[in-house]
């Protein structure tokens, strides 16, 4: 493996001017634009050498492209709230798989999703945040799933929606799931019958999981949004003890605001 290096600098900007002080930011790249993201930000080079053999292992050209983009989105967009070079960055592994950002403490979480056309990656400080992407509507057979992925309350829910709705509904649920449960740290491990989320009156979603002590509770925010007209995107924040309202979350362009800029092409 690559030796580590570490991340130099201070532990934590100031809030002033910190762009995510106020909010969260979710990158997005479609997957047919990885070539050409992957050409203009350094490609295999910017991963380590396992990194590089993980890709190389891998048998389908969509999987590789991926892989990589997932990789090199999350250091380029990382560098924009650190002043650390996207070749630095270096990860590790939680007790589930989750992946940390290992070295200085910037107070960055970050997390990766990927599904077949969209990668996206979330990005926060001093807070914790999980995302997850699927495609809708859900598959006709992917409703199958859904008594060992929901509770005997959110299935019923699912059959009373208009069919013509369950595809779009279960995919919004799976989502917020899964991006609760990535937030979590436990990912797949935690088991998606455990815990509840449901709508409120109000057009939001909230969780009800048992596992989650009663003063923590409010802290969790847990959206999904439509993006594309294809992908329902979930998210899931545990916001800070200081946050006193909704955590602000902002969509962003990997191609449009990550690219390095033609020379000669300065801001007008």
């Amino acid at each position: 493996m690559t030796a580590t290096a570490r991340p130099a600098g201070p532990p934590h900007p100031a809030a002033e001017g910190d762009p995510l002080a106020g909010g969260a930011d979710v990158w997005l790249l479609a997957e047919e634009d990885v070539p050409r993201f992957a050409a203009a930000t350094g490609g295999l080079g910017l991963l380590t050498e396992e990194e590089r053999a993980r890709h190389d292992r891998l048998l389908f050209p969509a999987a590789r492209a991926r892989f990589l983009g997932a990789r090199l989105l999350s250091r380029q967009v990382l560098s924009q709230y650190a002043d650390v070079p996207p070749a630095q960055w270096r990860f590790e592994k939680g007790k589930f798989g989750r992946p940390t950002v290992q070295g200085a403490d910037w107070g960055l979480d970050f997390n990766l999703t990927h599904t077949n056309g969209l990668i996206a990656a979330i990005v926060v400080r001093g807070r914790t945040a999980g995302v997850d992407a699927e495609t809708t509507p859900a598959r006709p057979e992917a409703l199958r799933f859904a008594p060992k992925v929901f509770t005997p309350l959110e299935q019923e829910i699912l059959r009373r929606d208009r069919e013509d709705q369950q595809g779009h509904a279960f995919a919004d649920s799976w989502v917020a799931k899964e991006a609760y449960t990535k937030a979590t740290g436990m990912g797949m491990a935690r088991g998606f019958d455990a815990f509840s989320v449901h709508r409120l009156r109000g057009g939001g979603l909230a969780v009800v999981d048992d596992e989650i002590p009663e003063p923590e509770r409010p802290l969790w925010q847990i959206q999904v949004l439509q993006v594309w007209d294809r992908f329902a995107l979930g998210i899931a924040i545990r916001a800070s003890e200081d946050d006193t309202g909704p955590i602000p979350v902002r969509l962003r362009s990997a191609m449009a605001e990550l690219l390095p800029r033609p020379a000669g092409d300065g801001a007008r």
